[in-house]
């Protein structure tokens, strides 16, 4: 093989790395959590405490991430679907981690979108399937995806359960990013 045709070889590589490697660069994301009760509910009779609630299983049937520099309506990135149930409440002193995945394109991102799917909640050691109000929760939350490394993001999840005990019961979510 000729000097050219080792420089040929070479320079097609580098171009192919040059080319394939926006597709193929990717990084983790963990989303964490934390958890917090809504304060109470102030009424002319008085505050209404909620009280008995242990546990409070939710998944996300879908989350996605947006691209900074697109607009509201596209860039949004889908990085997983149907996560296992989670018990936040036990996040309550200890933020932990609801998932990770591994390949998501490098890049910058302005918000995340979640979507709850099913949840239930430990009510006086019963067991209610509820419906988590809103249905999907976008946070501004602004981050970077680099290449090989891992990009943690944490989320402060307030429940409200003051429709927890109505006959299809609700827990009413705020989620926000957490300061470090």
């Amino acid at each position: 093989m000729g000097s050219r045709q080792v420089f040929s070889a070479f320079l097609l590589l580098i171009i192919l790395i040059i080319l394939l490697y926006p597709t193929t660069a990717t990084g983790t994301v963990s989303v964490a959590a934390s958890y917090a009760q809504a304060p109470p509910i102030e009424t002319p009779l008085g505050p209404i405490i909620i009280t008995g609630v242990t546990n409070l299983y939710v998944s996300f049937s879908e989350i996605r991430i947006h691209l900074a520099n697109e607009r509201n309506d596209s860039g949004w990135i889908p990085i997983i679907y149907n996560t296992a149930s989670v018990d936040i409440i036990r996040f309550s002193n200890n933020p932990g981690v609801i998932f990770s995945t591994p390949t998501v394109p490098v890049g910058e991102y302005d918000r995340v979108f979640l979507r709850f799917g099913n949840s239930s909640a430990v009510v006086n050691g019963t067991t209610l399937n509820v419906e988590s109000i809103p249905r999907f929760i976008i946070v501004d939350y602004r981050f970077s995806v680099k290449s090989g490394s891992e990009t943690a993001l944490k989320l402060k999840f307030t429940a409200d359960y003051r429709a927890i005990n109505i006959s299809k019961p609700k827990v009413f979510f705020e989620i926000s990013p957490m300061q470090d």
